[in-house]
């Protein structure tokens, strides 16, 4: 065990001791490309490419496992790889990481917003009109993601002889686009719940609190030992937000941070997702490409306000969209 922990630490104060370097390039790269290095005691040599990343993911894959033959679901599986497959290549995209039902495409620089908003339109496709139609019994759906921009891309692994080498080697992916784009496809195709907090308050009465006269538009001090002010403060909070607000005291029991807490009440509210999302660099990069294609100028896809996504603070437009074959 020693030995292992020994080995694991040397490569630790390698990688941490060494400098990562990377070359632009406009074509995806590979694990088998020669020029991205994991030697030690040498520099990192890794690429970046300024690009657009697509991921597509199956909808309730584990609920479906539960529900269907293990039979039917490797069935699912193959077809859905392949057809990601296939579709990566005839789009000018590359398959650059598969984990069960998430597939990562990557588009060479050129065209790449045209190439990876058709790609997503004929996943959605296949996943509608081809899949479904063939496995009825199973209610198969994808959503889709695709952000732009900068990409570092590095090799990780080991030299293994025989068999295991390509199992020992893969490429890290690093960059905001790839997170993004993973965010927008945890939620495309799916209803997700919004619900919110509105809290009605006292604000706190910062001229009798601190000693001086009040600032930020209270009401003048009335009592010398009113805390609050007299006018009513209406906030919307995520649950997450109003929880992290509340705290407990031994003597004034829950205390909110924003002053005399009133009351508060639930807001129920969902956002049906649709099965394509894209932020907005990729639908401007899309639409000034392509000025005149239907989906433009019959606007199919709508700016969807509040998603409140995780981590996305751009803008996101999305659509359900497919051929007219």
């Amino acid at each position: 065990m020693k030995g292992i922990l020994d080995e694991i630490t040397a490569d630790v104060l390698d990688i941490k001791s060494k400098n990562f370097q990377y070359s632009s390039t406009n074509l995806v790269p590979s694990r088998h490309d020669t020029s991205l290095t994991f030697e030690r005691g040498e520099d990192k040599i890794g690429k970046e490419i300024e690009t657009c990343v697509l991921y597509v993911d199956i909808r309730n894959s584990v609920e479906l496992n539960r529900k269907h033959q293990t039979q039917t679901m490797g069935r699912i599986y193959s077809v859905f790889s392949k057809s990601m497959l296939k579709l990566a290549r005839y789009h000018g995209g590359s398959v650059r990481n598969i984990i069960g039902d998430r597939v990562m495409i990557v588009f060479p620089s050129k065209d790449c917003f045209t190439n990876a908003v058709n790609c997503a339109i004929s996943i959605h496709h296949v996943s509608e009109y081809i899949i479904n139609s063939n496995f009825k019994e199973v209610e198969f759906k994808c959503g889709i993601g695709i952000d732009y921009g900068l990409l570092k891309v590095v090799k990780v692994g080991l030299h293994r002889k025989g068999v295991e080498n390509i199992d020992n080697k893969n490429l890290v992916w690093v960059g905001y686009p790839a997170n993004i784009a993973s965010r927008l496809t945890d939620v495309a195709n799916k209803t997700i719940n919004n619900s919110s907090v509105k809290v009605t308050y006292n604000p706190y009465n910062y001229g009798n609190l601190y000693g001086f006269p009040s600032f930020l538009g209270q009401q003048p001090i009335k009592k010398s030992n009113n805390f609050f002010s007299d006018s009513t403060v209406t906030k919307i909070h995520t649950k997450e937000e109003f929880a992290n607000s509340l705290s407990f005291n031994n003597i004034l029991g829950i205390c909110y941070s924003g002053g005399k807490l009133i009351r508060f009440d639930k807001i129920e509210s969902s956002i049906n997702f649709p099965p394509i999302l894209m932020t907005t660099s990729v639908y401007n990069g899309f639409k000034k490409a392509n000025p005149t294609r239907n989906c433009i100028t019959d606007n199919y896809w709508k700016e969807i306000s509040n998603h409140k996504i995780k981590n996305v603070t751009a803008n996101v437009f999305g659509g359900t969209v497919n051929w007219k074959i």
